[in-house]
């Protein structure tokens, strides 16, 4: 599985070439060969063909963005594919082959050709300079370092929401028992739909803890095998390494 992280900016536009800047410093950092850290200023159609070519799982969009918020504000923002008809497309595509450059536009034009991962992820940083020119403001700048925090977070969790992932088809249907851990586990992963929503961790460490008492006291549910046992461990530990990094 592949994640792929693409600055969309308007080159050399003051504050609207934040994106290309982030990929410069992201660049520079070391996310393991499954991490693809590109510049994408080009037109959205070339990152819809991008995009087909790699396949990520999840994409990672970090721009500054005008949506008359207060300038230097950063906002992650979980992306639901929007719903377009052939019209809506066909104006996408034409905006697209002008070389406009936002991300809305390779948002709808992704889903539009049916190459939008599963999971993706804007984060954006409301400008305050957009005039011909190169460096960023001062609330842009402040700005580009939250945002790249955020992206490095969002990486950061992305074995704990495959993890998640692959454990809820495991507790469809009656094969395992009922039991408290059963039950804590499903409230777990919705924490974590959650998290992957809104950015917040709620009740998750609470009860991961709730959970890890359950299995060391044998309080499980009728019908595990080994593999549930080994990825409910696994949920653990990756929440207990991700704990550790949040504090840090």
């Amino acid at each position: 599985m592949t994640t792929f992280v693409g600055g969309v900016s308007e080159l050399f536009q003051s504050d609207l070439d934040l994106g290309r800047l982030a990929i410069e410093r992201l660049q520079r950092e070391s996310f393991g060969p499954d991490v693809l850290v590109e510049e994408v200023h080009y037109g959205a159609v070339a990152v819809a063909q991008r995009l087909e070519d790699v396949r990520p799982d999840l994409l990672v969009l970090v721009s500054a963005v005008r949506r008359d918020r207060r300038v230097g504000t950063v906002e992650r923002r979980r992306v639901d594919p929007p719903d377009l008809d052939t019209a809506d497309l066909q104006a996408a595509v034409g905006d697209a082959v002008t070389g406009y450059v936002h991300v809305d536009l390779i948002i709808d034009v992704a889903a539009g050709l049916g190459v939008l991962p599963p999971r993706t992820v804007s984060v954006e940083v409301e400008p305050e300079s957009t005039s011909s020119g190169e460096g960023l403001s001062t609330t842009a700048e402040a700005g580009l370092e939250v945002a790249l925090q955020l992206v490095r977070d969002e990486l950061r969790r992305v074995p704990l929401l495959r993890l998640a992932d692959e454990l809820r088809p495991l507790l469809v249907g009656d094969r395992l028992e009922p039991s408290a851990s059963r039950d804590r586990l499903r409230a777990l992963l919705g924490e974590l739909v959650g998290l992957d929503r809104d950015g917040r961790w709620g009740r998750t460490f609470s009860l991961r803890d709730g959970l890890r008492l359950d299995i060391a006291h044998q309080v499980s549910s009728e019908g595990m095998d080994h593999r549930d046992w080994a990825l409910w461990w696994a949920l653990i530990e990756e929440l207990d390494r991700l704990e550790a990094a949040e504090a840090r």
